[in-house]
């Protein structure tokens, strides 16, 4: 079975209305996960990123309520928690990148777990070497 990872800019782009076509390849992953095609992966630290920006610009409502569709199991996506050789592998990569200390959980997590990101974020693109990055849309 295919395994990827979403960073939290792929769930983002499900509440930005000028993303349509970045939002249609996320529902595709989403409904390929939910059909047992592919399985999804998040970091826990991208899942609260995803909340709080939800929460900043939609609301408490909103944020609160994809927590518990995600919790419910709304999103076919398995949550992985942070552990200290997590927090300690994500901040060497902050260091030696120039990518979000949220990003450096994503991408530990995929090196760790030998699995492609699927972004479109461009901070990416710089941690090519280290990971696979997956582009949302062609």
């Amino acid at each position: 079975m295919k395994m990827l990872i979403l960073d939290s800019y792929a769930l983002l782009c499900l509440f930005d209305k000028k993303r349509k076509a970045e939002k249609d390849a996320v529902m595709k992953y989403l409904e390929d996960a939910g059909r047992g095609k592919i399985k999804l992966y998040i970091s826990k630290i991208n899942e609260g990123e995803v909340f709080y920006k939800l929460y900043k610009y939609f609301g408490e409502e909103i944020a609160t309520g994809f927590r518990a569709d995600l919790k419910r199991g709304m999103f076919p996506l398995h949550v992985v928690s942070v552990n200290d050789k997590r927090v300690d592998d994500a901040s060497v990569i902050k260091a030696k990148y120039p990518v979000s200390y949220a990003d450096a959980f994503c991408i530990e997590l995929a090196k760790d777990m030998n699995l492609p990101v699927v972004t479109g974020d461009p901070e990416f693109a710089s941690v090519r070497e280290l990971i696979t990055v997956q582009p949302l849309v062609d």
